[in-house]
């Protein structure tokens, strides 16, 4: 008797169990990804993480209070929630307030990537300096940014996405009229209005202008006038005119080119 029931016992265990299926929470988590990806392609760069290697999704970002730190700093993670954006209290910490900035309403962003989390949706963002796929100008610098879209816990899990994409379309929207790929190589839209005149230059000197190294920025721009583009990097900042760039190092001159 004690035999039979041992016998059974192994045949028993011998057999393997059904594997379960995967948790509807999972699956909802996978369904939401997988729209992400369908409706927020990322738009994949090149190895110098400007030009564009692979077109995606250019987003328009719609609200103020969303901060992006240097290409070469780890991205500023801000958190979006009950209506407002906010900084995350460890890159405030981490990351210097003097070249850190603020994505403005209206500005361009890659798409670099989505991702479901327990804790919300993520969107991991870059600065825009050639939407439009015309050659980039190295001399810019790019910003990165993350943002989480906050959720109540096991909201994901009940919600649809129609519902998620609204609450996406409160910080961004698509750029140009709703499309979501960045064609490179084309030539930029035509603007609606005509563009403003360009200001004067100074009137030449008699005398031919002069700029040396240890020159303030003041002696620089009572030369030139003001520049046509400012780089600033902190304690270097690169002035940019029409045929010139001057580099500052600590507010004297360092290079001129």
């Amino acid at each position: 008797m004690r035999a039979t029931t041992l016998a059974a016992v192994l045949i028993a265990g011998s057999v393997p169990a059904s594997l379960p299926a995967a948790p509807e929470g999972q699956s909802q988590k996978l369904n939401i990804e997988q729209q992400l990806q369908s409706q927020y392609p990322p738009t994949k760069l090149g190895g110098d993480k400007l030009r564009i290697a692979q077109p995606g999704s250019v987003l328009l970002v719609q609200m103020n209070g969303m901060f992006a730190s240097p290409l070469n700093e780890f991205a500023f993670t801000n958190t979006y929630k009950d209506g407002r954006i906010k900084r995350s209290v460890a890159s405030a910490l981490i990351h210097d307030t003097k070249t850190s900035r603020e994505l403005e309403v209206g500005e361009r962003v890659y798409l670099l990537k989505t991702e479901v989390k327990d804790s919300g949706i993520v969107f991991s963002l870059q600065s825009c300096i050639a939407c439009d796929g015309s050659e980039v100008d190295l001399v810019q610098m790019a910003y990165r940014a993350s943002l989480t879209f906050q959720f109540p816990k096991g909201y994901l899990e009940t919600t649809d996405f129609a519902q998620i994409q609204r609450t996406i379309g409160q910080v961004f929207t698509f750029a140009d009229g709703g499309s979501t790929i960045a064609q490179p190589n084309m030539d930029p839209p035509m603007p609606p209005v005509a563009q403003p005149a360009p200001q004067p230059r100074p009137a030449p000197r008699a005398e031919p202008v002069r700029i040396a190294l240890g020159q303030t920025a003041d002696d620089v721009t009572a030369s030139l006038g003001q520049p046509d583009k400012v780089v600033d990097l902190g304690s270097k900042k690169i002035y940019i005119y029409r045929d010139l760039k001057v580099t500052f190092l600590d507010g004297k001159v360092s290079d001129v080119q």
